[in-house]
């Protein structure tokens, strides 16, 4: 019987290391990121609180356990708050399950059939002076690429100048776009947008305005493709998807920050 439960023991303590080490890289990670300008990030901050939560867990993990069996045994009230957070607790975990299955659905959806061929609507992403940054990189050579395979198709890329851009984020996805050989009379320029919803809802007044239909492509990263696409439904567009790829580095604060984002959206 004390061989079965040295066992357990060790097993428990394995796992605990396993994850001490696991929380300890993602930790680095995001500290990488605040250092580098993007500490505001939600999901930056969001991801280095429960790096440091998990490593503080595996760490005191005997006296948490105490603790939280003191705490719903002392009397109604705590027994209370502790059934009700492990019930927030789980919920969570069900909400971040769905949320990333639909994110994976909505990945790459291809646009319905229309009489009018769709237009292409890259969302706009950081702009660095005058350069794209990594994601606005990806979301452009996905955007070349639809648009090179499908030459019928029209473009708009949306995205206005935030206080630390050197341009607006529509002029520089429309010099790239130029740059590497798409016709220029083919691309629209959105540069007033601040928001994924005022990229689409900006986006759209100019299909109506130049009687290009109501069918789009959203090129923007897989992560955010679920988000942009509720909003696209929610202004009577007709939508597929072209998910771009991000760097595995800058996925994790991108993917927290996109489940507060698609919270928001629900609810709001």
């Amino acid at each position: 019987m004390n061989e079965k439960k040295e066992k357990i023991i060790s097993i428990s303590r394995v796992i605990r290391a396993v994850f001490f080490l696991c929380a300890a890289a993602f930790m680095l990670l995001f500290l990488t990121d605040i250092a580098n300008g993007n500490g505001s990030n939600i999901g930056t901050l969001c991801g280095f609180a429960l790096s440091v939560m998990v490593m503080a867990y595996t760490v005191f993990f005997h006296a948490i356990h105490h603790l939280i069996r003191y705490l719903h045994n002392k009397n109604k009230i705590t027994r209370f708050l502790t059934s009700l957070s492990f019930v927030a607790g789980f919920l969570a975990m069900i909400y971040v399950i769905t949320a990333t299955s639909f994110m994976v659905v909505f990945a790459h959806k291809n646009a319905p059939s229309s009489d009018k061929a769709p237009v292409v609507v890259v969302l706009g992403c950081r702009v660095i002076g005058d350069q794209p940054s990594n994601l606005l990189s990806a979301r452009i050579s996905t955007a070349y690429d639809y648009l090179s395979s499908h030459p019928e198709c029209k473009c708009i890329v949306s995205g206005g100048k935030g206080e630390d851009e050197g341009i607006s984020e529509a002029e520089c996805m429309y010099r790239e776009l130029v740059r590497m050989g798409i016709d220029p009379s083919r691309i629209y320029k959105e540069d007033k947008s601040t928001s994924t919803r005022e990229n689409l809802l900006f986006s759209k007044n100019i299909m109506d305005e130049n009687a290009l239909g109501d069918t789009i492509v959203i090129v923007t990263n897989a992560w955010h493709e679920l988000r942009a696409c509720m909003i696209a439904s929610s202004l009577g567009l007709s939508f597929g998807t072209e998910g771009a790829a991000t760097h595995p580095w800058r996925l994790p604060a991108n993917y927290l920050r996109e489940l507060f984002g698609i919270m928001y959206q629900c609810v709001c």
